[in-house]
């Protein structure tokens, strides 16, 4: 068997065109051709990349893109790691690439997009180029009002919150958001008249910024649009372990109403910090309402913790 001289180390983990072997420190002549050299799309070859991912493919994809092309709608929305339905996150999905003028670019394992007006674009995440986080939100309107790809409002939201936020990082620093509400207002008013624009607008009067979860977004919908008043998000409560911030809240009854997924059940820490920050809350004089995901998924759970909502609410 014949041993092959290793890539350059400048060249492992990257992607690159395959026409220019020399500019990538490749003088043998074949060389690319190597059993241990990857070929992700026609013109490209890589090595020590995950292709098996969608972000790995977008690392590999780059060096084809054109400065008038770039990652688009639910890819360039996983690559900033958006809380997408998972039928929109799977890993063999085709990667979605918008282009502005005649080029778009063709290639199996491409979902290939033209973008009128203007193309603003970033770059993040390990230097592939993405349309504004914004974009990609109205563009995944247009893509999920389509039959075959049907998305829920509330997905929308939960994509749109996530993007005004920003994401809380262990300690309770929050990582920066991803874009403003003036951005996602312009982006909107772009869209306009175009597939999804109805959605978009119902969803932009239902987003909101300081939200921690797509949960926290699903909970407060379900209270709004079973006709009860919006809850407020993290509202400030004293209590003798500092300022707490439940996920949703009436101050107007002190009533708080905190989500718990499964690792506040799994992880021993964690609950018991979650019982002394309930006892917590309590001992300030809050009623302190726990839901799980069964109150949000189970219709007649749901039923019950609304009329439990509004009773309160009618008493106090």
């Amino acid at each position: 068997m014949t041993t092959r001289d290793p890539l350059p180390a400048h060249a492992v983990g990257t992607a690159f065109l395959s026409g220019r072997r020399g500019a990538a420190g490749i003088a043998a002549r074949g060389r690319l051709r190597g059993r241990d050299v990857d070929k992700p799309f026609r013109g490209i070859r890589s090595q020590g990349i995950d292709l098996s991912t969608i972000r790995g493919r977008c690392v590999a994809l780059t060096p084809l893109l054109g400065p008038e092309q770039a990652i688009s709608h639910s890819t360039a929305l996983v690559l900033c790691d958006a809380p997408l339905p998972s039928a929109l996150e799977r890993d063999d999905a085709d990667l979605h690439v918008s282009s502005t003028g005649s080029r778009r670019k063709r290639r199996k394992g491409i979902a290939s997009h033209r973008l009128d007006g203007a193309f603003p674009t970033t770059v993040t995440h390990d230097g592939i180029p993405i349309v504004t986080p914004a974009t990609a939100w109205c563009q995944l309107a247009e893509y999920g009002s389509q039959r075959a790809h049907r998305l829920d409002i509330e997905h929308l939201v939960a994509v749109g919150d996530f993007l005004l936020s920003g994401t809380v990082v262990p300690g309770g620093s929050r990582i920066p958001p991803l874009c403003t509400e003036a951005e996602l207002r312009s982006a909107i008013r772009a869209h306009a008249g175009r597939r999804g624009a109805l959605m978009l607008s119902e969803a932009k009067g239902l987003i909101r910024a300081g939200v921690d979860s797509p949960q926290e977004t699903r909970l407060r919908l379900l209270l709004v649009c079973a006709g009860l008043p919006e809850p407020v998000i993290h509202h400030p409560v004293m209590t003798r372990l500092g300022t707490l911030h439940p996920d949703l809240a009436y101050p107007g009854i002190r009533l708080a109403i905190e989500y718990e997924g499964d690792h506040h059940r799994t992880d021993d820490a964690q609950w018991r910090s979650d019982f002394e920050r309930v006892r917590a809350l309590q001992q300030a004089g809050w009623t302190v309402i726990r839901i799980n995901k069964d109150d949000l998924n189970d219709p007649i759970r749901s039923h019950a913790l609304l009329a439990q909502i509004r009773a309160l609410l009618a008493s106090g």
